[in-house]
């Protein structure tokens, strides 16, 4: 009963800074407006981010378990979506229904401030980049993607592709999402993609193992938005409280990608 109550306060924590930065914008959201949104004190806020930084970076890692969720869903629904253009279509129209997703997506400073920088530095990061090798391995092995090209290489083509369009806005002044999710699907397709059409057994043969990967890589966000507990996000920073980092921990950014 403890640990479920611990876990329903830190949702409510987590709700009232998702809802504060979205009115008001990081730079404006303190921990006391956090706890008095959330009906709690502000010493409880505490007991589970000790840094304003970890608690709102802990808001943006909680949507990215939602995001992960849903792709998760549409490959068990058809294994076509675990390729790279078919992710990216689906992210893309995910992250433009999500506020505070698409707000780091296109590193909005106006909603996120210094955390727009944070977000691409995260610690977090390492596991995303260990996650994609290990995909990108798997679809070049079974010939759904092509070789002629490292796999850094085709991470980096992606990835940048991928920033590209959410950074980009509406197409011709208009905000035609799926056109434009479909737009950056041919983009990627084109690059990465094994020529022709995807092997039906053989995508159905690697599904679990992908979903798997995934499930696994969403468990680890999980316990990495619940705090500064053992597993949480605050746990996870490798280097000690920056030189010129103010009491709650931060400084401008923790390094671009």
């Amino acid at each position: 009963m403890v640990a479920a109550g611990s876990e329903q306060r830190v949702e409510r924590i987590l709700d009232a800074a998702a809802d504060l930065m979205l009115r008001w914008g990081y730079k404006r959201v303190t921990i006391e407006e956090v706890a008095k949104h959330a009906g709690i004190g502000k010493g409880t806020v505490y007991l589970h981010f000790t840094t304003r930084g970890s608690l709102f970076m802990s808001v943006l890692v909680r949507e990215s378990v939602s995001l992960v969720h849903e792709l998760i869903e549409a490959i068990r629904a058809d294994p076509v979506a675990m390729l790279p253009a078919e992710q990216a279509e689906a992210n893309y129209l995910a992250v433009m229904r999500r506020p505070l997703l698409r707000a780091m997506f296109s590193r909005d400073f106006e909603v996120l401030g210094d955390l727009a920088d944070e977000a691409a530095g995260s610690p977090l990061r390492a596991m995303k980049l260990v996650l994609a090798e290990e995909l990108f391995q798997l679809w070049r092995e079974h010939g759904l993607l092509r070789t002629d090209l490292d796999i850094d290489t085709q991470n980096y083509i992606l990835n940048a592709t991928q920033t590209g369009f959410y950074l980009s806005g509406s197409i011709g002044g208009r905000e035609p999402l799926p056109h434009a999710a479909a737009a950056l699907a041919h983009t990627v397709r084109q690059a990465l993609h094994h020529p022709g059409t995807p092997d039906p057994e053989v995508l159905a043969a690697l599904a679990p193992k992908v979903i798997s990967m995934y499930e696994q890589f969403a468990a680890t966000l999980a316990e990495a938005a619940r705090g500064d507990g053992p597993r949480g996000l605050g746990a996870r920073k490798a280097s000690p409280k920056p030189a010129g980092a103010d009491d709650t921990g931060r400084t401008g950014s923790w390094g671009r990608p």
